[in-house]
């Protein structure tokens, strides 16, 4: 019986089988490193959420504080009081023509 063909057949095996054993254990780690990215992707988001809100809720304090100081009652009390400034009167008002 001639086991060249038997001997060819097992080599081809082997081959494919480590071919295969190759191809699980790189499968493994590429399923390992895309989980471990995802997570680390996941955090990522979480505290630029976060920091998103946080940036919101400052911008909205600091709308209300300038909506406070721009109050024309304020400005004009302001004017009056510490600038000495007041309304000038209809005949001391010029017009400019553009």
């Amino acid at each position: 019986m001639d086991r060249k063909p038997l001997q060819a057949l097992f080599q081809k095996s082997n081959l494919v089988s480590a071919l295969l054993l190759a191809s699980v254990l790189v499968s493994g780690v590429a399923v390992s490193f895309v989980g471990h990215e995802n997570r680390r992707l996941h955090n990522e988001l979480q505290r630029a959420l976060e920091q998103r809100n946080k940036a919101q809720v400052e911008w909205g304090k600091l709308l209300l504080e300038q909506s406070s100081l721009t109050n024309p009652g304020r400005v004009d009390k302001i004017a009056r009081e510490e600038l000495d400034m007041e309304v000038p009167d209809a005949g001391r008002i010029k017009m400019v023509a553009p």
